[in-house]
C-alpha cells in the first residue's frame, strides 16, 4: 500500500483504504478501481492524498532511496544557498509523505 497525492492518481489504480468524508463516513470503498471521472471527483473534494494498492514505488519504478539520492544529486551545486536547501527539504518531505514515510498529510480517520 502507498499513499498517493490525488493529483498524481491514474486510471486503473485501486484504492487500498476507503475514502471518507469529514465525518468519517466512507464515500468510496476500498478496492474501487479508479477511472478518470472518479479521480476528478476526488480532486474536487480537495483531498490531499489516498491510499493505493501496491508498494511504495513511483511510476518510474524508483524506490524512495533512489529518489532521494537523485534529489541530492540535482541540488549538489546549490548546497550553499539557503533558499535552495529549503526547496530541497520541502521536496524531500513531499517524497517521504507520498511514499508512506513522512507525516500523515491525510485527514485522520474518525474513531
Amino acid at each position: 500500500m502507498k499513499r498517493v497525492v490525488v493529483y498524481e492518481l491514474l486510471p486503473d489504480m485501486v484504492l487500498a483504504r476507503p475514502v471518507t468524508n469529514a465525518n468519517g463516513l466512507p464515500i468510496v470503498a476500498a478496492g474501487t478501481v479508479l477511472n478518470a471521472a472518479l479521480i476528478q471527483r476526488l480532486q474536487e473534494l480537495g483531498l490531499p492524498s489516498v491510499y493505493i494498492e501496491g508498494d511504495a514505488l513511483d511510476a518510474g519504478g524508483k524506490t524512495l532511496e533512489e529518489l532521494e539520492a537523485e534529489l541530492d544529486h540535482r541540488f549538489r551545486h546549490v548546497a550553499h544557498d539557503p533558499i535552495q536547501q529549503l526547496i530541497l527539504e520541502t521536496l524531500r518531505t513531499h517524497l517521504r509523505a507520498t511514499h508512506g514515510m513522512g507525516p500523515d498529510i491525510e485527514k485522520p480517520e474518525a474513531a
